[in-house]
């Protein structure tokens, strides 16, 4: 029996013309596999998660969208399956998908068959995610809930430019700074942008050294930044990259010119920045955030407005 993965790496297989049955599993519950083709194209639904073609007239696209609500919720994670409908056939073919997180996506295309003579192609639509951790991939499904799922990767680049003045010392302290990094790199992720890093911004920046195994937010979390009176926010100034400024003083100048992540208690600023407040005493400042989930979002909400 011939399996085929679908993945990055193999994106197109092409089958013998015959019945098919399609399946979705993994957070079936939540989710209900759709076929969009021709009015004329035979489709017979078994159960929410299966559907079989008794024959492929034309192009089709398989999707999912959610059971109950707009949005898929948290770890909502689905691996689709096609297959031939009967086990009569000599050596059949099976193709498997690998599994996709759809969380905080609404109606996420997963496939497209389209017959080619005597054989079927078909071609991926959705990919597994990078992995990221907990807060990363939270705020990564808090914007798609804006800018749905990308399939294309942009060759933007992000630059996180943290305040290293001597005032922000309990935002490095309380996991504060690491936090937003996480935020950041997911809110990129779901905009297609994968290069992200992160400058200290004292007298002029200071770019913040990364280790292979670990994460942006390791890095900063262990950095030691040589403490400043004040940032100098004009040597930030045309490096190409989008830059999203951490700070815990947003001037309203700062906030005109970059996206900002004010790490503060002040709700005024919610008006023009996204705005991280610092945990309780002894919390853990990203397990905070993780625990608010409409915080994240209007911080994955603010962030996506200033890197599209």
């Amino acid at each position: 029996m011939p399996i085929y993965l679908m993945s990055e790496r193999t994106r197109s297989v092409t089958i013998p013309s015959q019945a098919l049955a399609l399946s979705i599993t993994g957070s079936v519950a939540e989710a209900v596999l759709n076929v969009h083709a021709a009015a004329d194209q035979p489709v017979v639904r078994s159960s929410s998660q299966r559907s079989v073609l008794p024959i492929v007239i034309g192009p089709l696209v398989v999707s999912v969208r959610p059971a109950r609500g707009d949005f898929f919720g948290p770890d909502t994670v689905v691996q689709l399956a096609i297959g031939p409908d009967t086990a009569d056939g000599v050596d059949p073919v099976q193709v498997v998908f690998e599994p996709v997180d759809v969380s905080g996506d609404s109606d996420v295309e997963l496939a497209t068959l389209t017959p080619t003579g005597t054989r079927i192609e078909i071609a991926v639509s959705a990919v597994a995610d990078r992995p990221l951790n907990p807060l990363g991939t939270a705020a990564r499904a808090a914007a798609r809930k804006v800018v749905g799922r990308r399939s294309e990767l942009s060759s933007h680049a992000v630059v996180i430019a943290v305040d290293a003045s001597a005032s922000m010392r309990s935002a490095f302290s309380n996991g504060s700074v690491s936090a937003a990094a996480d935020i950041v790199v997911g809110v990129a992720d779901a905009v297609g942008i994968t290069d992200v890093s992160a400058v200290l911004v004292a007298e002029k920046p200071v770019p913040v050294p990364t280790e292979p195994a670990g994460t942006l937010a390791d890095s900063l979390r262990n950095v030691e930044p040589r403490w400043s009176a004040g940032a100098r926010w004009s040597t930030i100034a045309g490096n190409g990259a989008r830059t999203v400024v951490c700070t815990d003083f947003p001037t309203q100048t700062l906030r005109q010119r970059f996206p900002v992540i004010a790490i503060s208690n002040d709700p005024r600023l919610e008006t023009d920045c996204a705005v991280l407040r610092p945990p309780r005493p002894g919390a853990d400042a990203a397990a905070e955030v993780l625990s608010q989930p409409a915080v994240l979002e209007r911080i994955a909400i603010s962030l996506v407005r200033g890197l599209m």
